[in-house]
């Protein structure tokens, strides 16, 4: 039987539900950094490496694939876990939901900051929830994209550890600022997907997929993003990984990356996990249907499916698509 002793909670000075903080430090967007993404996520899409492709879909540069954010909101949340991961076994830190809202695409040469908002902490039993939202700006200030994520850590009885972030997170470059994050951005530009609105309806499938993925692939996602993984041995997947092999798969088929507007994932448990061996390679395939249309606006919702080895990879995954 559990032990129901109740758990020390942080203390109202070291709560960070609706707090902001801000990196001190940009990032700027290289069209190096663009390519490799975009080869470590299969996005074969010729606008991610050809600055004059991308300029025949009307962008000023390169175009970065529809998860390229999560190098930064990757890099926050790992900032946040290796903040807590003192006090708890990072295996036991889990990152259940993840939502990236696209105002418009990032392209090379972009200066990026970064703002993070804690909208909840709340401990349910043996877990800390903490929802996070981050704002990603231009140099100009303006909110050019949004990501939002759940973390959960199982921490059992001990103190609450996501609680440590209020007092910890300001030694690793992020200062507190007013107001909350910025809310997730319109879409500027008119899509110019190569897939015709009225052509599509409820229930259409697009033409399957599937790929090989091995351990190197895992170095090249790590080198691209900074994702620690062992050089020497198998590992698990990453869910930001699969999530960009995801969005790749609906962009390409799209022919326009940039009328990709949301991502949404829900990570499964260690049963939806992917593993890669050390040597040797895993198949995936990748499927998708159209869930919802809006005519009215235009608007298309796929329902994304991955599998390994018949297991899906996502408690559920959708991208959604403006059309002209």
């Amino acid at each position: 039987m559990r032990n129901t002793a109740t758990r020390r909670v942080p203390a109202p000075e070291h709560r960070i539900d609706g707090h902001r903080y801000r990196a001190t430090a940009r990032v700027e967007v290289t069209a190096h950094a663009v390519r490799e993404f975009a080869r470590a996520v299969r996005d074969f899409h010729p606008a991610h490496s050809s600055a004059a492709a991308a300029a025949e879909l009307g962008y000023p540069a390169l175009i970065a694939p529809p998860t390229f954010s999560s190098i930064v909101l990757g890099r926050v949340q790992r900032e946040i876990l290796d903040i807590v991961g003192s006090g708890s076994e990072r295996a036991r830190i889990l990152h259940a939901d993840q939502v990236i809202d696209i105002g418009r695409p990032l392209f090379a040469g972009d200066l990026l900051g970064c703002d993070i908002y804690f909208e909840s902490f709340r401990q349910f039993g043996d877990y800390d929830v903490m929802a996070i939202r981050s704002a990603l700006t231009a140099a100009d200030g303006t909110v050019v994209q949004t990501g939002s994520a759940a973390l959960l850590a199982c921490t059992g009885e001990r103190e609450s550890v996501l609680g440590e972030v209020a007092r910890r997170i300001t030694r690793r470059g992020y200062a507190p600022v007013d107001g909350p994050a910025g809310e997730a951005p319109l879409p500027t530009r008119a899509p110019r997907p190569t897939v015709r609105f009225d052509e599509l309806a409820v229930g259409t499938e697009i033409p399957p997929g599937s790929l090989l993925l091995a351990h190197e692939d895992l170095a090249r996602f790590a080198a691209a993003t900074g994702e620690p993984v062992r050089a020497d041995a198998g590992g698990t997947a990453p869910g930001m990984l699969q999530l960009g092999l995801a969005s790749g798969y609906v962009s390409n088929w799209l022919g326009d990356p940039g009328a990709v507007t949301r991502i949404h994932a829900q990570f499964g448990s260690f049963t939806h996990s992917l593993r890669i061996p050390a040597s040797g390679a895993v198949a995936v395939t990748l499927r998708a249907r159209v869930d919802q249309l809006d005519p009215r606006e235009r608007r298309a919702t796929l329902a994304i499916d991955l599998r390994s080895g018949g297991r899906p990879l996502f408690g559920y995954a959708a991208a959604e698509i403006r059309f002209p």
